[in-house]
């Protein structure tokens, strides 16, 4: 299975952690006695928190009622703010921490504290010159900025990305609707048919009203036709076939609403036409009515693509006879 990263070989990799190295019986029964206490902790501190929020709410209600709004509209108040700042200049303690952290990690993992800790206590780091500050901080700017343009090396950690970054679009997004007013419509798909991404979708408000009440479907279809046509962006022959299977199958998926369909060429007539109620139209003139993946030539590999995607070749259900 191809990834993002298999895809654009030039292009720098973020790299997946290194597993930390394996602890002694003796390492396990400390950090044992630490997590045990940091358990105790951790639960003092919900206790108290618990106790704080049953007030907050108790004040909430009270401000509500005199107010005369609703328990929501304070807490949407109290809430409201964004997670996204600007860009902070790059600081010498974290150039230094990140020029650390490469130097110690390479066998073994360090935490920030003791990273941060063997930068302070480093007798090497106290009476640097001008010319090595700015060397420092100029590498810990490459490496954001080399970072920030990297891809993800395997589909794995690029599907996490997604699910990390969406979600803060979409906390944004609503945040900024209670702010401003404003409608927002977001669609997150994959780009490839490989690709294991989740396509996703998030309407401020009642934004996904507007997909049905102007174009009379809903916001899901437009998400899966959006999906389709990502997918068929720059590919190789081998990917349109792909695309074209993914294709045929998603369009007998949406016109019967049944999600175990398997599309069956050898069989057809009796397994889909009259199993399901659905016959495939305007498939190519010329072109073998057989699995794409099985289509000999690349012509028609693409004339089948290009039918499919101007929806010259379609699904459509069978009048009850």
């Amino acid at each position: 299975m191809s990834s993002w990263a298999a895809r654009n070989p030039t292009r720098a990799i973020i790299r997946p952690r290194t597993p930390p190295p394996q602890l002694t019986d003796a390492q396990k029964a400390s950090r044992k006695i630490k997590r045990d206490q940091k358990i105790e902790r951790t639960k003092r501190l919900h206790d108290a928190v618990a106790g704080y929020l049953d007030t907050q709410k108790t004040q909430i209600e009270a401000l509500a009622l005199a107010h005369h709004v609703t328990p929501k509209q304070i807490n949407d108040i109290i809430s409201n703010h964004t997670h996204y700042r600007t860009s902070r200049k790059s600081q010498l303690i974290h150039a230094l921490i990140h020029a650390k952290a490469k130097e110690m990690n390479a066998g073994s993992r360090y935490s920030m504290a003791e990273l941060r800790e063997m930068v302070i206590t480093d007798p090497e780091t106290k009476d640097l010159m001008r010319e090595q500050k700015e060397a420092y901080i100029a590498a810990l700017e490459e490496h954001r900025e080399r970072k920030g343009v990297s891809v993800r090396a395997n589909n794995q950690a690029a599907a996490r990305d997604v699910v990390a970054t969406t979600d803060r679009i979409v906390k944004e997004l609503d945040d900024l609707q209670v702010r401003t007013g404003v409608y927002g419509t977001l669609f997150v798909v994959r780009g490839h048919i490989n690709d294991t991404i989740q396509s996703t979708m998030h309407g401020t408000d009642n934004s996904e009203d507007f997909w049905e009440d102007v174009y009379e479907h809903p916001m899901a279809d437009f998400l899966r036709q959006y999906e389709q046509w990502a997918c068929t962006q720059d590919q190789s022959n081998n990917d349109i076939a792909c695309t074209c299977c993914f294709n045929l199958t998603s369009f007998t998926v949406s016109v019967t609403g049944k999600k175990d369909i398997m599309m069956n060429y050898s069989n057809y007539e009796t397994a889909i036409v009259e199993t399901y109620g659905v016959r495939l139209v305007g498939w190519p003139q010329g072109v073998n009515f057989t699995s794409p993946s099985n289509i000999g030539t690349v012509g028609d590999i693409r004339r089948l693509r290009d039918a499919l995607k101007a929806r010259m070749c379609y699904w459509t259900t069978l009048s009850p006879a």
